[in-house]
């Protein structure tokens, strides 16, 4: 047995990202869909052990554009929010990794964000 079912078919499904809008969008009242998993998101924030115990109640965030010359712990950014290659725990959204600022993955991108006018009934 596959753990998407007994269909062979379904092997494959989940090795690559998904086209937003592939899942039942019904799922719930926010009209909120395809919020995690796809791919994990780049932040403008950098990443270090300690950085809960550093930030403070009106700085959620370290931001910092590293240079060349700078320490290679200065070039990692935050990665939020799992991916369809990532175990469940990296999927939660309070689980921060690390990539290095100058990387591409097909695993990795960005958020985009769009305000919409009031819906019509």
């Amino acid at each position: 047995e596959y753990f998407s079912g007994n269909d062979e078919n379904n092997r494959t499904d989940n090795i690559y990202t998904t086209k937003v809008g592939s899942f039942n969008q019904n799922l719930n009242g926010y009209d909120l869909y395809d919020m995690s998993g796809n791919v994990a998101e780049w932040t403008s924030s950098v990443f270090y052990e300690g950085g809960y115990n550093f930030l403070g109640d009106f700085s959620p965030s370290v931001e910092y554009n590293a240079k060349d010359s700078d320490p290679i712990l200065m070039k990692r950014k935050v990665i939020r929010g799992g991916s369809w290659k990532d175990i469940a725990y990296n999927v939660q959204v309070s689980t921060r990794n690390y990539e290095y600022q100058d990387t591409a993955k097909s695993y990795i991108g960005f958020r985009c964000v769009l305000t919409m006018g009031p819906r019509s009934k």
